[in-house]
């Protein structure tokens, strides 16, 4: 049985830095499915730092996760036809984020590794935390690390 993964944005920053071993990852895929949504893709994408950011989309290119469309969708966050649209009056966003707009993103990762039982590979302490709250599985790059040994 496969182990589902999403990592969270900075997953990949650690893969680039050399601090998660992309060969080892890359030698243990059988063992997994990745994922991901927009919000990475978009993140990666937005990455100043013309090197890292072909480095990150180099890394995608090799892991070839799946994209999924986020679980719910958020104005001038989501993209169209690359989200869920829900009109639920309390959302596993909402929850998430707590008030805190500037975690929106960050509650769309969180959400769709929950809805669809994804391994949620993060090292935010409170997005773990929360997402574990609602059910959801989540693992630090640590933790991860071990997984691949």
């Amino acid at each position: 049985m496969k182990h589902k993964i999403i990592f969270d944005s900075h997953i990949y920053d650690l893969i680039v830095d050399g601090s998660l071993d992309i060969t080892l990852l890359l030698s243990k895929k059988e063992n997994f499915e990745f994922y991901i949504t927009h919000i990475q893709i978009d993140e990666i994408n937005r990455c100043s730092n013309e090197e890292k950011r072909a480095g990150l989309l180099l890394f995608m290119t090799k892991l070839l996760p799946k994209i999924i469309p986020t679980e719910s969708g958020v104005w001038d966050v989501s993209r169209w036809g690359e989200s869920k649209w829900t009109d639920e009056k309390i959302t596993l966003i909402e929850l998430l984020r707590k008030g805190n707009l500037k975690h929106t993103e960050d509650a769309l990762i969180g959400e769709t590794a929950i809805k669809n039982k994804l391994i949620l590979v993060t090292d935010d302490d409170l997005l773990r935390s929360n997402v574990k709250k609602l059910g959801g599985e989540t693992i630090s790059s640590e933790e991860f690390k071990e997984m691949l040994r």
